[in-house]
């Protein structure tokens, strides 16, 4: 898992899409403590029930979705069927 300690510092605000997958740190205007929360790749960063579009986002850790790991989610390889036959029996 890679931290984001060196990574991008940027705030997010509600609407915008999320740039990437992992826990974010998320800041109230004045209502709640800051708390983390799990965001994903594509999704919208949501607004507060109650300081509305006040709410802040910032990646705290780098994680990736389980959908977006391409040895879990990528495609599938077909494996062939049957036995494979002998370049070279010995038979003339």
């Amino acid at each position: 898992m890679a931290s984001a300690a060196n990574s991008d510092l940027r705030a997010y605000k509600p609407g915008q899409m999320v740039p990437i997958s992992g826990i974010y740190n998320v800041i109230h205007l004045d209502h709640r403590a800051p708390h983390e929360a799990v965001a994903v790749r594509g999704d919208l960063f949501p607004a507060c029930r109650i300081c509305k579009g006040q709410v802040r986002f910032h990646i705290a850790q780098i994680v990736p979705h389980v959908t977006h790991d391409f040895d879990l989610a990528g495609p599938t390889l077909k494996m062939p069927r049957g036995r494979a036959k002998a370049a070279n029996s010995g038979e003339s």
